[in-house]
């Protein structure tokens, strides 16, 4: 069964070879393809990520350079993979390449939804300090209590899912919100979620994308998708 691995990027040019060498590790005996979806990265990680590809044929890049925004570039990444399952890690490094064999193997035994974690047992956020992890758990509680979501983890951007039911509610995804893990656990009402623990990895280059701005975005997006549920929209 083939994997799209799935990373959305902006100004990752740092990083991402990293993450590719780091997949390539860890999926020897999976048949893959690496999808980098850039949102024209004025550090050029297109760029680099295409020098890449033309010595690995398993790596595609996207450059996108309209409507950009994190949930629109995983959502358009998803849209030209040719696996049956579908990966999405993030390119700074702090998502632990090491488990995803382990969550592709979740999804062959059952589950419909697999949720990299740091809440669970197992898991943890590195050396996060005590205000980060308050607003990471205030977070955490808004989305639980407005979306009704049953994972311990859905700020998580580490997930896998099989392309047929991607492509089951794509229709319906709203690639404007900071979370696109929150707005495809909505969509699939009733499914088999399982999480996997994971140690959160200290960002080694580049910077944050946390800003105020995305943190109004994530709260908009939880009332949209609150709204959603109340309404019966899926």
């Amino acid at each position: 069964m083939k994997v799209s691995v799935v990373t959305p990027t902006f100004n990752e040019a740092q990083n991402i070879a990293v993450l590719i060498r780091e997949l390539e590790r860890v999926l020897t005996d999976v048949d893959y393809e690496i999808i980098v979806s850039d949102d024209n990265s004025p550090d050029r990680t297109w760029a680099v990520a295409e020098e890449i590809s033309r010595a690995n044929p398993r790596v595609r890049v996207v450059r996108r350079t309209a409507n950009r925004a994190l949930g629109w570039s995983v959502i358009d990444g998803f849209n030209i993979a040719n696996g049956e399952l579908l990966a999405c890690i993030d390119a700074d490094l702090q998502h632990d390449p090491a488990i995803l064999p382990q969550m592709l193997e979740d999804v062959s035994h059952g589950s419909d939804l697999v949720v990299g974690s740091r809440y669970i047992r197992g898991g943890s956020f590195g050396e996060w300090g005590v205000l980060r992890k308050g607003a990471s758990w205030i977070a955490t509680r808004l989305a639980k209590w407005l979306t009704g979501i049953k994972l311990s983890d859905p700020m998580s951007g580490y997930f896998v899912l099989r392309h047929r039911d991607f492509l089951r509610i794509s229709h319906h995804l709203n690639g404007r919100g900071f979370k696109i893990l929150l707005e495809i656990a909505s969509r699939l009402p009733g499914a088999r979620i399982s999480e996997i623990p994971y140690h959160f990895g200290i960002r080694k280059a580049g910077k944050s994308k946390l800003s105020r701005a995305v943190m109004f975005a994530y709260l908009r997006q939880l009332w949209q998708l609150h709204r959603s549920k109340v309404h019966g929209l899926h």
